[in-house]
């Protein structure tokens, strides 16, 4: 494939970043106070770690046998086009949390909504974990190359915070996003 250097480049970028996330990604002691916020997180985490999916990589899941398989892949949002988001593909943890490593995995998937999502929360470089079902594959340029790759309808997309703990900024939410109308250029 000719992208794989561009893919390995920012899988690169990113793989500081998977420490931090993957540190995060653990449930964390929160006061009392935020119980309610800290019972919904692990149930979602929950939701995460314990849904039956087919174990498939994107390379996997291009043959037309595996359209309609429900899938849990992780990665880092590359681009958006309306209700898509092309996705770096990363292998995942036990929550279901991306883990960049320095081998760059050299996949990438098409994952679309119903609708668009918050793009002050569903940017390029945002950390996500999608549930989704295979409905089949579509090219995918990057970085003056591409390959085919295969295509997932949303069925829930978490989005894994970057930022500090302890940020209550509304741009630093963790969990299920739910999408809204696209927002028309």
């Amino acid at each position: 494939m000719q992208w794989k250097p561009a893919i390995a480049l920012v899988a690169l970028m990113l793989a500081p970043f998977g420490a931090s996330v993957a540190a995060r990604s653990q449930p964390v002691e929160a006061a009392p106070a935020a119980s309610d916020e800290q019972d919904e997180a692990s149930r979602e985490i929950e939701t995460l770690r314990a849904v039956e999916v087919t174990p498939l990589v994107p390379d996997e899941a291009l043959d037309k046998r595996h359209v309609g398989k429900l899938v849990r892949w992780a990665g880092a949002i590359y681009g958006i086009d309306g209700r898509c988001l092309t996705i770096l593909f990363a292998r995942s943890g036990d929550h279901g949390e991306p883990r960049w490593t320095a081998e760059p995995t050299y996949q990438a998937f098409v994952a679309c909504g119903s609708g668009g999502y918050d793009p002050e929360l569903v940017q390029a470089h945002t950390n996500v974990t999608i549930i989704g079902r295979v409905t089949g594959k579509q090219y995918i340029g990057m970085g003056g190359g591409g390959a085919d790759g295969p295509v997932l309808r949303i069925e829930k997309l978490y989005r894994w915070s970057d930022c500090l703990a302890g940020d209550d900024s509304p741009i630093c939410k963790r969990g299920f996003l739910e999408p809204g109308p696209v927002e028309e250029e």
